[in-house]
């Protein structure tokens, strides 16, 4: 046996070996987590006339009672019906201005104007406006900003081109809904507590997302376009809630699930609901998110209700 060689596992250190080590100066300092500093985020999902836009509304007049605003990120002009509630309103579709001439913006500029407001968040602005505290982003809704994205990738010079020189819709099609995501991810990175190492303050984060039934599945989905992005919003919210009318012996009544499992829908798909467990009813009816979201922050930040 003396004469065969110790066995050595691939890409294995010898024993004793002095391994590489990282720059110890790139590590940054641990802390301590507040709790104080929690915003949590929140997705309202539902189908048209649910009453999405409307608990948007119940939100903004909630925070309007502290004392902080809410700036509205609107892909299209539809915030009439939160006009009274005068919230900070960033209009992605308006227009251009060159040669003091007013155009419509292309669908890149209006992509380029989402990443600007991004990295001004991250950079600590939309805090406050105009001496005004601003407690909430508020996104309405999801689907337009996805048809931003995808009219965007669509665009000639963006697509994705094949060797043989033709535009590849499907590979432009694959990114969309990624492309999504990650920019819903970098928008709660830049309001979230993580950016208490750089001393800018939490901001909280709300979107409404419409849904549909999707024909292959069988089950009702986020119309979000892309392949993935139904299944990986979820994670970028704190809170779920799929918005719904039910019939009552009077007539109708609108109600929030907050448990994916509780629902009188047969084909939801998982992804229908989502709330810390036990903290919410699984069905709240006439809810107001503006109650909630106080109900909500209250439990992240380790307070009695």
């Amino acid at each position: 046996m003396s004469g065969i060689a110790p066995l050595r596992m691939p890409g294995v250190a010898k024993l004793g070996a002095v391994l590489p080590t990282a720059n110890t100066q790139d590590l940054p300092d641990i802390y301590v987590a507040d709790p104080g500093n929690a915003q949590p985020s929140i997705c309202l999902i539902g189908d048209s006339g649910t009453g999405k836009t409307e608990q948007l509304k119940r939100l903004i007049a909630h925070l309007n009672g502290k004392g902080l605003a809410t700036i509205v990120v609107a892909a299209e002009s539809k915030q009439q019906i939160l006009a009274e509630l005068r919230p900070f309103v960033l209009p992605i579709n308006a227009p251009v201005v060159v040669g003091g001439q007013k155009r419509a913006p292309t669908a890149t500029e209006k992509y380029n104007r989402l990443l600007t407001f991004r990295d001004g968040l991250k950079a600590g602005k939309y805090r406050e406006h105009l001496g005004k505290k601003v407690g909430a982003i508020a996104f309405d809704g999801l689907m337009e900003l996805g048809d931003i994205i995808k009219a965007h990738r669509m665009a000639p010079g963006v697509m994705p081109v094949d060797r043989d020189g033709s535009q590849n819709t499907w590979a432009a099609f694959d990114r969309i809904g990624n492309d999504l995501i990650d920019m819903m991810a970098s928008f709660k990175e830049a309001a979230s507590d993580s950016g208490m190492a750089y001393g800018i303050p939490p901001i909280a984060i709300a979107a409404t997302c419409g849904e549909i039934l999707n024909t292959k599945t069988g089950k009702f989905a986020p119309i979000l376009p892309g392949n993935q992005a139904p299944d990986k919003l979820p994670y970028q919210f704190e809170l779920i809630l799929r918005l719904a009318i039910e019939p009552t012996d009077g007539g109708v009544q609108y109600v929030a699930h907050t448990i994916g499992g509780e629902t009188p829908y047969p084909n939801m798909g998982r992804w229908s609901a989502k709330a810390p467990g036990g903290l919410f009813d699984a069905k709240i009816i006439n809810p107001n998110l503006g109650t909630i979201y106080e109900k909500l922050t209250a439990y992240y930040r380790g307070e009695t209700t």
